[in-house]
């Protein structure tokens, strides 16, 4: 292979270093959202869409669905990249490389997950419940 150690083949103790680290929870500390990533053929603004999405606090309902199928292929996408760290053949450098943009995309993931998606109709019964509140406390004044 090549003139580095990082051109070496990836050797089975090394391989179980990097599935072990991309399994860990803690993983993602310190972890930095990918700026793009390559989901299925397609290049993704990753880090912008993230931010993007994060700032307006809540998801909005016309960028819900879209939230969604980014996690859906991004949780698609880890799955393969996982696959193949554990069964490809690959040199330490690819391997190492790998196993960065799957806890990437973990960041990724989580820093999506933790999005506020309001239930509407949850939102509604917590407002009638407020609603009729008021009135029973309205009643309870006036028939004093």
């Amino acid at each position: 292979m090549g003139k580095t150690g990082d051109e070496s083949q990836l050797d089975d103790r090394r391989r179980e270093e990097l599935l072990e680290r991309v399994t860990r929870k803690s993983a993602t500390v310190g972890q930095q959202i990918p700026t793009a990533v390559q989901i299925q053929g397609t290049e993704m603004n990753l880090k912008e869409f993230v931010w993007e999405t994060k700032r307006q606090g809540t998801v909005p309902p016309e960028l819900r669905d879209r939230v969604r199928e980014v996690r859906r292929k991004l949780t698609a996408e880890r799955a393969a990249r996982k696959e193949r760290l554990e069964s490809a053949t690959l040199t330490e450098s690819e391997a190492e490389a790998l196993a960065d943009s799957i806890v990437g995309i973990d960041r990724a993931l989580a820093a999506l997950q933790n999005l506020h998606e309001p239930d509407l109709a949850e939102r509604a019964r917590k407002q009638d419940v407020e609603s009729n509140r008021r009135w029973v406390s309205f009643l309870d004044t006036i028939l004093e």
